[in-house]
């Protein structure tokens, strides 16, 4: 195998070889200072690639989408929800106020104006159950929720849809979805507060007095939303003393006010999950029989490749060459648009994991690091229509550390439609760009063609030739 050095190590050949000019007469160290540097770069590889669709994957998710959606060119998506709850540590509902003054509960949901898929008028209902169980731990999008809740029951049902029609200025960014679930169930709530606050104080006690909720669609079709804020709110009455001007005097008077508390919420830090089954479409099904690399979530198909690891270790190996340096790997995959009826796009981001690894990778709730060599990320390009996936060096070099013996798991990846959230770090001089978070893409449904035949890897390598 070849000899390889660290990154730093090519402007050190490029030095080297400018100071063998400095002194011709010197015949210290002119062993390993009088060679030829170049830089080589290869291009012709081969990919090969095919949809794959997993009968199950992890739901989990702080997107949470429900409705029912019939989309041409895509297929037919159903998704519900259910999630733990988040309790809010103290109760802000003074001590004062007796529990005869709460007047309602409220469930409210919110979705962005921009975070749906589908006809903004079509008319929708959802209806909230109590769950009876504990989820499952490991819920993922096709676990049975039957028993863990009574569909004869629900504590509220609401019809709504996604137009703008009859909001505010103030709302046109957002929608909301209030779901009233009356006055003795928020006095209930309020008294177990009262009664033992202790119960309120971790997600986990909570969780044994309120297990959580399931939000299904109820009635329409047309329509998925994304709602990503849910939260239980609790009105109630308190006196409080205004000025008023009476006959032309100031005078203060009692005047009765309605306040709010915000009690629990699904968060984040809880566990919440998307139920979701998809029907591709007849077109879909027969691009994929045809060996097209289709790519489509939520449910749908992820693209399996076989990575040309091993042909690229030959191709480095094979050359004449005393001292080596790895520069870049890079692989860009070019996507194709495919017509449908609600303009359903590419997702925003691309995983590239090792096939392998990817259960245990979802299931830890991992991200990929800078230095990863199993799991890589790509942002979609919008004009330039295509993945690049940059940071592929670590991946190549680790198989060289390791022998250069490729196995065939160690090619083959699957390329994962993902939501990645990123934050920066480093200097001004040295910015960096860190992933915080990385999930399925279920924000909305996605499609495209990946392809893979027409797929770039570029390698780039320094060499220096002792002479």
């Amino acid at each position: 195998m070849k000899n390889i050095l660290a990154r730093g190590a090519v402007a050190a050949l490029v030095a080297s070889c400018a100071l063998s000019s400095c002194d011709d007469d010197s015949q210290v160290g002119s062993s390993i200072t009088k060679g030829e540097v170049s830089i080589e770069v290869d291009s012709l590889f081969t990919v090969v690639g095919r949809s794959v669709r997993p009968e199950r994957y992890d739901s989990r998710s702080a997107d949470l989408l429900i409705g029912r959606l019939k989309a041409e060119g895509y297929g037919e998506l159903e998704s519900y929800f259910a999630g733990r709850l988040m309790p809010a540590a103290s109760l802000s509902i003074p001590d004062t106020i007796k529990e005869e003054a709460v007047t309602g509960m409220n469930l409210r949901f919110i979705f962005p104006s921009s975070a749906f898929t589908g006809d903004s008028m079509a008319p929708q209902q959802l209806s909230v159950y109590k769950l009876t169980r504990q989820l499952p731990d490991d819920i993922d999008n096709a676990t049975d929720l039957d028993g863990f809740y009574d569909p004869s029951s629900p504590l509220g049902t609401k019809s709504y849809s996604a137009t703008a029609i009859g909001t505010t200025n103030a709302n046109k960014t957002k929608r909301s979805v209030t779901v009233p679930l009356g006055a003795d169930y928020a006095r209930s709530v309020v008294r177990q507060y009262r009664k033992d606050a202790s119960v309120f104080q971790w997600p986990a006690t909570f969780a044994k007095y309120f297990p959580g909720i399931v939000v299904r669609s109820t009635f329409g079709r047309g329509m998925v939303a994304n709602m990503t804020n849910t939260e239980f709110i609790a009105y109630y009455e308190r006196k409080v003393k205004k000025t008023v001007v009476e006959n032309g005097v100031g005078v203060s008077r009692d005047t009765i006010v309605t306040d709010s508390a915000t009690l629990f919420a699904i968060s984040p830090e809880v566990l919440s999950a998307n139920l979701i089954t998809l029907k591709p479409s007849q077109n879909i099904l027969e691009m994929v029989a045809a060996g097209q690399q289709v790519l489509m979530s939520p449910g749908g198909y992820n693209v399996e490749i076989d990575f040309p690891a091993q042909d690229i270790l030959n191709r480095y190996n094979s050359d004449n060459f005393n001292l080596g340096v790895i520069n870049t790997l890079t692989y860009t995959v070019p996507v194709s648009h495919i017509e449908n009826s609600y303009g359903i796009n590419p997702p925003p981001y691309l995983l590239m994991v090792k096939s392998a690894k990817m259960k245990e990778f979802f299931a830890s709730n991992s991200i990929p690091e800078e230095d990863d060599d199993e799991v890589f990320w790509a942002k979609y390009d919008k004009e330039k229509k295509e993945y690049v996936f940059s940071s592929l060096r670590p991946y190549i070099t680790a198989l060289m550390r390791d022998g250069g013996e490729v196995k065939p798991e160690d090619m083959r990846f699957t390329l994962v439609p993902v939501n990645i959230t990123t934050e920066k770090a480093g200097s001004s001089y040295n910015p960096r760009t860190v992933v915080t978070a990385c999930r399925y893409y279920i924000a909305h449904p996605t499609m495209c063609v990946l392809d893979i035949p027409a797929s770039k890897v570029k390698f780039t390598y320094s060499r220096q030739v002792i002479k």
